[in-house]
């Protein structure tokens, strides 16, 4: 079974087994976090057309594209709506706007919010937003994979742009999730030069070439890519042209399609299989995408994973850091404890880590906090705190119908 690696500064994984064992932890968070999701004031509704918002009037856009040319970048941000994903999009979503601010920041001249949801959220007054019609419905309320709506709802967005080409708002498209934490801009290279390649992030769990998944990577590129040629990374973060991503995400959306209806591929492939749809399409396109690894790469860095931000612009928090003294907890950041519609709609202020650093503090792996560490973690949340400040309360704002 392929899962995601469970935290920490570990080996690489190199086994099938490892990685079954290593999942444990990440799966278990995951649906605990997608368990609580959706459980109050969530509804069905009769399907609408779906609803495109993409003016970023905070970007200035059309100024910073003229300016900017063929290094500007739209940012899109897919998610499903839940108290979940909202608490982390409304963060997410006001440190972009913080690195607007500062030098390089010009050149992020659009955001859309792709909204997979029966009905619209109520985000979409704060975040730019295209609502898209979801395959499943019932994610609404709740479901156990709401990522695979997400192919079908990028292919939604890209079919409207096509439509109305003044949505795209950048030379280049910026593929992101709720988690991430903008830390500086994205420094991307002239879309227009032929020459230049977008660039992706390298995840070690993803493995096409491993021999449990090589029949699947085989079936499912219906024989026309080697393996060995298949990326390790996933649908964000990636910088890509508009037209590289109009062009793969059918066969994204076919393969993810094909992959939730063949129960052996969701058991082998399992939470990280439509991440593995994505590195087929990009294979079947021969995209060619640099996949970058931290200190060096430039678009995230995973503390705890990684000690150093190094030339990353983002910081992703896919696992949580609990630090502990002589075995006692003194602090904990742990995206999961935020899943209530009351924490999304006003986002509490995030307690920082202890001052001052101290040598002896561990992980809840029991690796060591050292000072570099320390010092990204502090600055991490202290970014989202920045951005948090800024956010309005929506406690009292009416549900979108």
């Amino acid at each position: 079974m392929l899962g995601r690696r469970g935290g920490g500064r570990g080996e690489p994984v190199t086994t099938w087994q490892k990685i079954g064992a290593v999942a444990v932890g990440i799966i278990a968070g995951y649906l605990l976090g997608v368990a609580m999701m959706e459980t109050v004031d969530m509804f069905y509704a009769t399907p609408v057309t779906p609803t495109a918002v993409t003016l970023d009037t905070n970007a200035g856009q059309d100024s910073g594209a003229t300016k900017a040319g063929g290094k500007t970048i739209h940012s899109v941000l897919t998610s499903n709506g839940s108290p979940y994903q909202n608490f982390q999009g409304r963060i997410m979503y006001g440190t972009y706007k913080l690195v607007q601010r500062m030098p390089g920041g010009e050149k992020l001249t659009g955001f859309t919010r792709i909204l997979h949801r029966m009905k619209p959220d109520e985000l979409m007054d704060e975040i730019p937003t295209f609502r898209a019609n979801p395959l499943h419905p019932q994610c609404d309320e709740w479901c156990d994979f709401p990522v695979a709506d997400r192919p079908n709802a990028v292919k939604q967005w890209i079919d409207a742009a096509a439509k109305d080409p003044g949505m795209i708002k950048g030379a280049w498209i910026l593929l992101l999730e709720c988690d991430y934490v903008w830390m500086r801009p994205v420094q991307a290279p002239d879309a227009y030069d032929p020459r230049a390649n977008g660039f992706q992030f390298m995840f070690d769990y993803i493995m096409p070439d491993h021999p449990n998944a090589v029949p699947f990577m085989v079936k499912l590129s219906g024989g026309r890519v080697d393996p060995k040629k298949i990326p390790q990374s996933g649908p964000a973060p990636v910088l890509i042209r508009y037209t590289e991503l109009a062009a793969l995400t059918p066969d994204w959306e076919r393969v993810t399609a094909d992959i939730e209806a063949d129960p052996e591929a969701v058991k082998q492939l399992d939470w990280v299989r439509e991440m593995y749809a994505w590195d087929i399409a990009v294979a079947l396109h021969n995209v060619t995408l640099a996949t970058e690894t931290p200190p060096h790469s430039r678009l995230i860095a995973q503390p705890p994973h990684d000690l150093i931000l190094g030339d990353a612009a983002m910081c992703h928090y896919t696992w949580g850091a609990l630090y502990f003294e002589n075995k006692k907890e003194i602090w904990r950041w742990e995206k999961r404890d935020f899943t209530s519609r009351e924490v999304a709609l006003k986002v509490p202020m995030l307690i920082m880590p202890p001052q001052p650093w101290k040598e002896g503090w561990v992980l809840q792996d029991n690796l060591p906090v050292t000072r570099e560490l320390h010092d990204t973690m502090t600055a991490m949340i202290g970014q989202m705190n920045k951005a948090i400040a800024s956010l309005p309360d929506l406690s009292n704002a009416p549900q979108r119908t």
